[in-house]
């Protein structure tokens, strides 16, 4: 039996409790990032975490014809989308060395918002007023985390918040190519990127480190790779009306690492901000179940 059998479809049990799990395998990603930082530095986080993750998505292309399913019609699209994950990959790390991971995590969850924003712009979708004013309320919400002109205000910050408007790019662009590219060339093109970015800097950038790092490091492309893996089956298995919800579970693991590995708890501010990002979020996509179901009665 081949593997593509073996993944049952239209199973929304099994397609929830894998959103589950890979929204604790991303988190577990940022956890192992953070604690590796406290002794390495981004490049050799990147190199290690871009080694694993093409090692463990690679057996992906097999399943979609081997070297073929490398092919593309859009070679631009796909350079463009590897220079964002490029950016995305250092400046999330660089902002998570530097800030509690709640905080970080909590200022990432706008992506869903700025996606919002950018299919209309991008895409031509509809959107109407009340979920225009959602998307300004969580980002209000990112503001409080901010605390732009305050004391409280870190530059570290602004990289979560880029990661999210350059995330939220990337899943949009991931729409736009999903009729001509296969998964593997979706994949895997970004994520050699940057595997090959940060070994072409790592002379300049290496230092020594400990196993603990090491493995640490990798464990960052382990989980990165896994949680891929199963938001892909997951959605292959359920409505993304089902899934999309599950995602802010992220926020919960992401307090919980910071707490018991880093001793990190949000202050009263940061509790805020990051309610009304989540509830902003969820009501957009409450907004699009109401929507969908409407056009499918009509």
């Amino acid at each position: 039996m081949s593997a593509r059998a073996t993944v049952p479809a239209d199973n929304q049990p099994l397609g929830i409790m894998l959103m589950l799990i890979a929204a604790f395998a991303m988190c577990a990603t940022d956890a192992a990032g953070k604690w590796a930082m406290l002794e390495g530095n981004v490049v050799q986080l990147n190199f290690f975490r871009g080694l694993v993750a093409v090692m463990i998505l690679l057996p992906l292309a097999r399943r979609e014809g081997g070297v073929r399913a490398f092919a593309t019609k859009r070679p631009m699209a796909h350079l463009l989308r590897s220079l964002l994950l490029i950016s995305l990959a250092f400046s999330w790390f660089i902002g998570l060395s530097k800030m509690p991971l709640a905080d970080a995590a909590g200022i990432a969850l706008c992506a869903p918002l700025c996606m919002t924003a950018m299919s209309v712009m991008f895409l031509g979708d509809k959107v109407d007023a009340t979920r225009w004013g959602a998307v300004l309320v969580g980002f209000a919400g990112m503001l409080l985390i901010i605390r732009p002109g305050t004391d409280m205000f870190q530059w570290a910050a602004l990289l979560p918040a880029w990661a999210a408007v350059g995330y939220a790019a990337y899943m949009v662009s991931n729409r736009g190519l999903r009729e001509t590219e296969t998964v593997t060339a979706l994949t895997l093109y970004p994520q050699i990127a940057v595997a090959v970015a940060a070994t072409l800097l790592l002379p300049w950038f290496w230092e020594p480190l400990s196993l603990g790092t090491i493995a640490a490091m990798a464990l960052t492309g382990a989980f990165a790779a896994i949680g891929h893996l199963l938001l892909t089956y997951a959605f292959r298995m359920a409505p993304a009306s089902v899934l999309a919800p599950l995602d802010y579970t992220a926020l919960l693991w992401e307090i919980i690492f910071g707490l018991l590995i880093f001793g990190d708890w949000p202050v009263p501010v940061v509790w805020w901000g990051m309610s009304l990002i989540v509830v902003a979020g969820l009501f957009i996509i409450w907004r699009e179940v109401v929507t969908a179901r409407a056009a499918n009665a009509g």
